[in-house]
């Protein structure tokens, strides 16, 4: 496959994923990326811009009959930075300049206002293949008790992808975990596992299932519990 076109790949000299296909690659990759730090050393705002310029036409590809013949890439556009203390975003724009419209685009921001408190939203298009919305969440119930939650829509086939509802509960000296995730497998099938786990810290854990991957993965900003007490 053809790896995608993002920052971290505009500088790779193979364009494709896999050990079948090497890239024939007499190209120059030109980026720039200015970066606003305050006296604190923390960065308040960063704006990029890349583009790769091919000196000859890319003899492999993946379909022979679709030879490609442009002579520069797609635009790539990306920021990120801090509104604000408790505020922060992020966004990136992969612009087709010989179609004049934008290929895919990606934005987010982010609410923290403390620790293990957070929300997320964010928008992510690509073209003719998907427009999908992000919401994910961990806050403090109570006390003891903190809500996770993640739910992912799709706007172009006006249907839930993905979704996420987790409780946590922090005593003294152990952590109990539960929830269950529901996501799109084929096209009419989907699958919800669900799970549980105690956690004795600085010991080990039990149940099945694995509650903090899931939570990492989907919250963006997810804190864990008992930072201090092992993986």
């Amino acid at each position: 496959a053809e790896a995608g076109f993002n920052f971290a790949q505009i500088f790779n000299e193979n364009r494709f994923i896999g050990a079948d296909r090497v890239a024939d690659a007499n190209q120059m990759t030109a980026a720039l990326t200015s970066r606003y730090i305050e006296e604190n050393g923390a960065e308040r705002l960063r704006l990029a811009i890349g583009q790769r310029y091919y000196f000859r036409d890319q003899r492999v590809v993946l379909d022979p009959t679709r030879p490609r013949l442009e002579r520069r890439s797609d635009l790539l556009l990306g920021a990120s930075g801090r509104i604000a203390d408790d505020w922060s975003f992020d966004g990136a724009v992969q612009y087709d300049a010989s179609a004049n419209r934008t290929f895919s685009s990606n934005y987010g921001v982010q609410w923290r206002p403390a620790d293990k408190k957070v929300i997320n939203a964010e928008y992510r298009y690509l073209r003719d293949t998907f427009k999908n919305v992000d919401l994910s969440s961990q806050w403090p119930l109570s006390l003891r008790w903190y809500g996770v939650g993640r739910v992912s829509y799709s706007m172009k086939d006006h249907k839930i992808l993905e979704s996420l509802v987790g409780l946590e509960y922090k005593a003294d000296c152990w952590v109990f975990r539960m929830g269950a995730q529901r996501f799109v497998t084929t096209l009419r099938n989907t699958s919800t596992p669900i799970f549980f786990q105690l956690e004795l810290n600085g010991l080990s854990k039990l149940g099945f299932g694995s509650p903090l991957e899931s939570f990492y993965k989907s919250i963006p900003g997810y804190t864990r519990l008992n930072p201090g007490a092992g993986r």
